[in-house]
């Protein structure tokens, strides 16, 4: 046996086919002129490293329809199956994510969230318009959302099929109880999903509009689930009349400088309750259906009209879902939806319910690393652990252990899991 080597036998495939689904949202590098975002992106350096290592190990990237074909009816599939996902529609997907993968002969799939898409029909200038010297790199617009013409090229093109992450991707109160009242330190995780509903029209541009003084000031913010995750509540829209009023009457954003301003509103909120009747509505389960019925439906139609190819598989927003949201899916036309991301070791083989599609985060296990092997390293680890490699699990379980004990950057030690 010439040339043999005994760690070529952790790379033998002897199990069933199981078919990672990654889970990717930004492909942008961090700049500091950029306004505040969520810890989802991945710089393109880091990207181009996932599929140069995808390309070496032989993977071959399929559709989700590929993929539901093989679940539901045995269809085959290419060598080293792997479908990688993109969440939200985020404009560097077109200007950075679709020319990498092209370049590494790749494709993928972008869930949008149809409230989310800019009304723009032209095109925006990409990577390959800066490799081509057309434009200078550093002067790429990416950030933000894809509009209607970039959603369209890239289904036409079939580099990034696009299909559906829900209409709304907001929050909704979920009961009456009052977590706090809007003021100008409400944290960005409560103000995006209070501003998202009161200006629905200008989400696509959240990002450089958000205004804390776009919610009126004194407003409640109630206890909220995800859109799609359960009921809903419609508060007393009284009470929230009356403390926005109060507010705006003592000062408006000035109000919140005078110390135990909280207890002024939760008493204030206390009398109002006392004499009135309650009238807050919960959403019985048909309102429930009706509502999840349009948002599934709503996002799929929107979509197709954009893109002109079908729409039939969806990804929960903050993988955010109840079963009622999956008993719809058939009859608003998918036939498939994501699971929570957190779902434990989803795997995709033969047998599993085709209906239900596991996901594994693409995030990496080492944030704040400057060089891209790091990054590579916990990609490969995560997409080799769900195929069913052994030998990946002892590493990803050695680095939970270092992140548990280990401060990050002189810090306390990062708990959660992997």
């Amino acid at each position: 046996m010439s040339g043999f080597h005994p760690g070529r036998l952790l790379l033998i495939d002897t199990h069933p086919v199981r078919v990672p689904v990654v889970m990717l949202h930004s492909v942008v590098g961090f700049r500091a002129d950029r306004p505040p975002t969520f810890p989802v992106w991945c710089p393109p350096q880091m990207f181009e490293g996932y599929l140069a290592w995808m390309k070496r190990r032989g993977f071959t990237t399929i559709t989700l329809a590929q993929l539901h074909e093989h679940l539901a009816h045995g269809a085959a599939l290419p060598p080293k199956p792997i479908v990688l996902t993109f969440d939200d529609g985020y404009l560097d997907n077109w200007v950075y994510a679709a020319p990498l993968l092209r370049r590494h002969g790749f494709t993928a799939t972008v869930f949008v969230p149809s409230d989310f898409v800019q009304p723009g029909e032209t095109p925006r200038p990409t990577l390959e318009d800066a490799w081509a010297g057309r434009v200078p790199e550093e002067r790429l617009e990416s950030f933000g959302y894809m509009n209607r013409g970039e959603l369209r090229a890239l289904a036409l093109s079939g580099l990034i099929d696009v299909q559906s992450h829900g209409r709304t991707h907001t929050w909704l109160p979920a009961g009456e109880e009052i977590l706090d009242f809007h003021h100008p330190g409400t944290p960005l995780r409560q103000l995006r999903w209070l501003w998202w509903n009161r200006h629905p029209g200008r989400k696509p541009y959240w990002f450089t509009e958000i205004d804390p003084a776009g919610v009126p000031w004194g407003v409640p913010i109630y206890r909220n689930e995800l859109a799609l995750a359960g009921p809903a509540v419609t508060p007393d829209p009284g009470l929230e009349r009356l403390l926005a009023a109060h507010v705006a009457q003592h000062g408006g954003a000035a109000f919140f400088e005078r110390t135990g301003w909280r207890e002024e509103l939760h008493v204030l909120t206390r009398t109002y309750r006392a004499g009135h009747p309650p009238s807050a509505r919960r959403e019985d389960a048909a309102a429930l259906r009706e509502r999840l019925a349009g948002e599934l439906r709503g996002s799929r139609e929107a979509l197709e009209a954009i893109t002109g190819r079908p729409v039939r598989f969806m990804c929960w927003p903050n993988g955010g879902t109840c079963e009622a949201a999956f008993e719809l899916l058939a009859e608003t036309g998918y036939l498939a939806a994501t699971l929570p991301s957190r779902a434990k070791q989803p795997v995709n083989r033969r047998g599993s319910d085709p209906a239900r599609i596991g996901r594994i985060s693409a995030t990496s296990f080492f944030r704040g690393a400057e060089k891209a092997w790091p990054w590579v390293l916990s990609f490969a680890l995560k997409v080799e652990r769900n195929r069913g490699i052994g030998w990946a699990e002892l590493p990803i379980k050695a680095i939970w252990l270092y992140r548990r004990v280990v401060p990050p950057s002189g810090g306390r030690p990062i708990g959660g899991e992997i």
